[in-house]
């Protein structure tokens, strides 16, 4: 194999490319980056080592130019990409466009690293993709490949960027695209709704913009890094662990319309302000079930039912088995369709079937569930909204949203040739 990458230095103010090595007399790295400048590899690396490449300088470019960094022995504590020094703060290093494959830790950094870069990189059968201890890094753009974990003190995420998705363009944070995983909600701007959590040593790690489909959807077109100046010390390094940093002092922002996501109990907005996602149908006149359905995950068994969930939000899903649902719920029709409501029917005062409540009947109901497996009690609602056949479930959803609140025992209705009413 060629030991041969690519070193590109800046002299007499001229890009120039020279042949350089890695330093590769080191025990325990395939190759030792002890020098700054933009290091490309030229072939895929198969390491004995426990350690890849260990990167002991600032100002430094790693691309890998989509070759593959992997480990090829059956050491423990094995090491992929690692970035420290033994000697004094490094900074300013990126990794980049590399396949890295087998290792106990894809990428480390530690304390001793700041200002670090991990983007458009691949992770594949490795036991953590990232195990970072520096509060300074930005791991976006990048696809994780399988059951991997992670550690990271900071998020997952890019600084802000301006970027161009499905044609529209952006100025929004993003972070990396699972293989595998679909999230229960999505926003435009091309990424999962919520953070991701990722399981790892002490406590694992956290991608709050996950994204929908992979990286090369995502056309960047500029990187706007966080400025912090201080009076006293000048121009310091930004850190992402607060990832909506304020600018200027907070008496200089004025809120005008803060929409709220609550988790257990539904609450009614006061002022002109709205407790309710924007996504909720406008035939709802009340803040109360507005509230609800906007904390809520809207579930549906099939085509015919999902027109009627989204009579309340255009945001609903099918039932989905991988999918915990944890929070509050409200679940469109009955469990001849709907896995959803053949889990929950028996629970409820009137359990939906074929001849009850009868034709062209539906019910609503509610039903409070505790969940006492955790240190913390949990509770939720789900909303029930179904009926003997089609008519019935329409019927029901369509009473459902003339309520002022959610009610407190089932209610029954009826589809008329004049709409639904109570039976």
């Amino acid at each position: 194999m060629k030991r041969l990458l690519i070193l590109a230095i800046i002299a007499l103010t001229m890009l120039v490319s020279v042949n350089a090595e890695m330093d590769y007399n080191n025990s325990d790295y395939y190759a030792v980056i002890n020098a700054s400048g933009t290091w490309v590899l030229d072939e895929d690396i198969n390491s004995s080592k426990w350690g890849g490449i260990w990167i002991n300088a600032s100002n430094v470019v790693l691309d890998g130019q989509n070759h593959q960094l992997i480990y090829s022995n059956n050491s423990e504590e094995t090491y992929g990409v690692d970035i420290y020094s033994n000697d004094a703060l490094i900074e300013n290093i990126t990794v980049k466009n590399l396949v890295i494959k087998n290792w106990d830790s894809a990428v480390y950094s530690d304390w001793s690293s700041e200002n670090i870069t991990i983007m458009n990189c691949e992770f594949e059968d490795n036991e953590l993709f990232i195990d970072s201890s520096s509060i300074e890094i930005y791991f976006y753009l990048n696809t994780i490949r399988g059951e991997q974990g992670a550690y990271s003190h900071a998020p997952l995420a890019s600084p802000k960027l301006v970027y161009n998705y499905n044609g529209n363009e952006y100025t929004y944070r993003l972070g990396n695209y699972y293989e595998g995983y679909t999230g229960t909600e999505t926003e435009s701007e091309g990424v999962y709704k919520g953070a991701l959590k990722l399981f790892g040593w002490d406590g694992g790690a956290y991608d709050p913009y996950p994204l929908i489909n992979t990286p090369e959807n995502y056309k960047i077109s500029k990187t706007l890094y966080p400025e912090v100046y201080d009076e006293e010390y000048g121009q310091m390094h930004a850190l992402i662990a607060d990832i909506f940093a304020l600018t200027s002092d907070p008496e200089n922002y004025v809120i005008t319309d803060a929409p709220v996501t609550p988790t257990t109990t539904p609450r009614s907005s006061g002022g002109n302000g709205r407790s309710y996602d924007s996504d909720i149908s406008d035939d709802i006149q009340s803040r109360i079930i507005k509230s609800f359905v906007s904390s809520a995950v809207v579930v549906y068994g099939n085509d015919i039912d999902e027109s009627y969930a989204k009579q309340l939000r255009d945001r609903v899903h099918a039932y989905d088995d991988s999918y915990t649902y944890a929070g509050n719920v409200i679940i469109v029709g009955g469990p001849s369709v709907n896995k959803l409501a053949k889990k929950y029917n028996e629970q409820f005062e009137v359990p939906i079937t074929n001849e009850n409540p009868g034709e062209n009947k539906g019910v609503i109901q509610v039903l409070k569930v505790q969940d006492n497996s955790g240190s913390i009690v949990q509770s939720h609602t789900i909303v029930y909204i179904a009926g003997s056949d089609r008519l019935g479930t329409l019927a029901a959803m369509e009473y459902f949203k003339t309520l002022e609140d959610l009610p407190t025992g089932p209610i029954t209705v009826e589809w008329t040739e004049n709409g639904p009413v109570l039976a």
